[in-house]
């Protein structure tokens, strides 16, 4: 249960709002689990599924970068760059380096189905069925990207302008890159709007059959076809959903997922299973998030309309749930519920009357928001008690917790303050996105990530200044004790809780592909978004002005995830429970040998 915080759930059960979490809590287990450090939810969920340290599952990160370029990589997925032959099941490339807890259990010949696992694309094959989660692409290779078709004029980015032409507008919209008899070549998807005469609009995309939208009306999940010349064309699937029709028409449409009837790439295993299990359940989102936060935070889709996408992509992973634990009689069934994170992510601000962007009556229309999806993880708990005899261990877990983000922080613009960083620009501030103004020759460290941070060292780095060894061992301790010194300059309040050394915390192969250094916030601040991927904003701190209010990366300290389960935990021991030890707890329960490469302990 992604995002699950103890603190909220512990309030929510002293008003007895949560009575399948309150069973765990009196006869078996349930409170707060260390998080990994960065608190991030691929580095999280893997330390989940593998018991091990991101030293050795290799992801540190939702962004890593490549010291030869100093460019940012996705850690979610990498596309295969020596498939020629575009072969659809080579597309991708695997990212994490250590196998997952049902690799362990395929192995002993238990049957094994895992639904909508984070960071674990491609699919990985087990004893039974493997749908990925996070990190499944769109059908155009993106994390995804809306577009919006409106009347008004000169409209840009995600927006597309289109004309009337009495009550009919045509626009399109884009899709794969496919190889067609000139080479490979853009695609779309012609997309029509008639205006009717009762308030409504006609929708057509390529050859799919009209859907009718009324203002604010969604439509299901609508199939569409793009071909490049003669070749067979790649499925996809888009949701529509009418946003105004005056003074300007205004149709949101998302992102082109892949149609898991017919998928132009696994994303199960097997191959089939997606659509056995469309069969089962009806056609559903595929790409890893398809929760359109974006478009909120755009003032695209008000609250109302994100909320109601919200609740049917949930209600889909509840009909998956059901159908497998409906056939589910032994081994192991893991599924993964994400709704919570992003509820909390953009409705955070409605518990905080001190927020920078605090709204009283925003805060009186959806204050019921995030307890609401709490009580619908508790019911989903629910079911699953409901389905377990007395041989069945149930277990439970969030990957972090979660907490307000108030203020912005540029660790870039920092070092440059602090003559760390140099950047070529007139004032030498305000640095633009992907380290296009740093001075490399004068520079010693940089940020890229939420919390990472490198020294740009000799040997590693293209144009590293900083001498291995002794030198960098040194300059990693100044960094760190000058950045715990970090004040708001508003406040006067620490904006630096921890600042981990990688030395220290990771450890194994992929060690060395880690940061120098971890940044762990205080509760309140995360990174400033454009620092994330390479720039240096004029200003240190900031307020955060989003929708985007509630968060969890800060230090790891300050976000515990969440461990409940239906049998206690073998002994209390300090430190523990740990998010890397739940699978060595669930191959332990299921009395498969606990590999020694596992960092982590059984708990129960």
């Amino acid at each position: 249960m992604d995002g699950l915080s103890p603190a909220l759930l512990d309030e929510l059960l002293a008003q007895g709002e949560l009575p399948n979490f309150a069973r765990l809590r009196d006869a078996g287990a349930c409170g707060p689990m260390h998080t990994t450090v960065p608190p991030e939810s691929p580095v999280a969920w893997s330390g989940i599924a593998t018991g091990c340290n991101p030293g050795k599952h290799g992801i540190f990160d939702f962004l890593h970068r490549d010291p030869a370029t100093y460019r940012p990589r996705l850690t979610l997925y990498e596309l295969n760059r020596a498939n020629l032959q575009d072969k659809r099941d080579e597309r991708y490339l695997p990212v994490r380096r250590a196998p997952g807890f049902w690799t362990f259990t395929s192995d002993a010949g238990l049957p094994t189905t895992v639904v909508r696992w984070p960071a674990a694309f491609p699919p990985e094959p087990v004893a039974g069925n493997f749908l990925s989660g996070l990190g499944v692409p769109d059908a155009r290779g993106r994390l995804g990207r809306y577009t919006l078709i409106t009347s008004e004029p000169d409209a840009s980015g995600n927006r597309r302008s289109a004309a009337w032409d009495g009550d009919t507008l045509k626009s399109h919209i884009d899709g794969p890159i496919m190889a067609g008899m000139a080479g490979r070549q853009e695609t779309r998807a012609d997309l029509v709007v008639r205006r009717l005469p009762d308030a409504r609009i006609a929708l057509t995309l390529g050859e799919a059959p009209e859907v009718a939208l009324a203002v604010g009306q969604w439509s299901g999940h609508i199939p569409v076809t793009f071909k490049a010349g003669w070749a067979k064309g790649e499925a996809a699937i888009v949701r529509a959903c009418l946003v105004a029709l005056d003074p300007h028409l205004q149709l949101y449409v998302s992102t082109p997922e892949l149609d898991p009837l017919a998928p132009s790439f696994p994303f199960t295993a097997p191959d089939a299973y997606a659509a056995e299990l469309a069969g089962a359940v009806g056609r559903f989102s595929t790409v890893g998030m398809p929760e359109d936060v974006d478009a909120m935070k755009d003032g695209v889709l008000s609250p109302d309309a994100f909320l109601h996408d919200m609740l049917r992509i949930f209600d889909e992973r509840r009909s998956q749930f059901r159908q497998e634990l409906a056939r589910f009689h032994a081994g192991l069934l893991a599924v993964v519920f994400d709704a919570g994170d992003r509820i909390q992510h953009m409705f955070w601000r409605t518990r905080e009357p001190d927020h920078p962007f605090y709204d009283p009556q925003f805060a009186k229309a959806y204050g019921h928001v995030i307890p609401d999806m709490y009580r619908r993880m508790d019911a989903i708990l629910g079911e699953a008690l409901a389905a377990a005899d007395d041989e069945t261990t149930v277990i439970a877990v969030s990957d972090h917790g979660f907490g307000s983000y108030r203020r912005s922080v540029g660790i870039n613009s920092w070092l440059v303050e602090n003559g760390l960083m140099t950047l070529k620009t007139p004032d030498g501030r305000n640095g633009r996105e992907l380290f296009a103004d740093v001075d490399w020759s004068r520079t010693r460290a940089y940020s890229l990530g939420f919390a990472s941070l490198y020294l740009n060292l000799k040997g590693r780095e293209k144009l590293g200044t900083v001498e291995p060894g002794e030198p960098a061992r040194r300059l990693a301790a100044e960094l760190a004790e000058r950045l715990r010194t970090l004040e708001d300059p508003e406040t006067g309040q620490p904006v630096v809780r921890n600042v981990h050394l990688g030395s220290d915390i990771y450890h194994g192969d992929a060690a060395p592909d880690g940061p120098d250094l971890v940044v762990g916030l205080e509760a309140g601040y995360r990174a400033e978004k454009t620092n994330v991927i390479g720039a240096a904003p004029a200003d240190v701190v900031t307020d955060n002005l989003s929708p985007w209010a509630g968060d969890h990366l800060t230090d790891a300290s300050v976000v515990p995830g969440v461990f409940a389960a239906n049998r206690p935990l073998a002994s209390p021991q300090p430190g523990r429970p740990r998010n890397i030890d739940v699978a060595p707890s669930i191959l332990a329960t299921l009395g498969v040998d606990v590999p020694p490469a596992m960092d982590g302990q059984p708990l129960l």
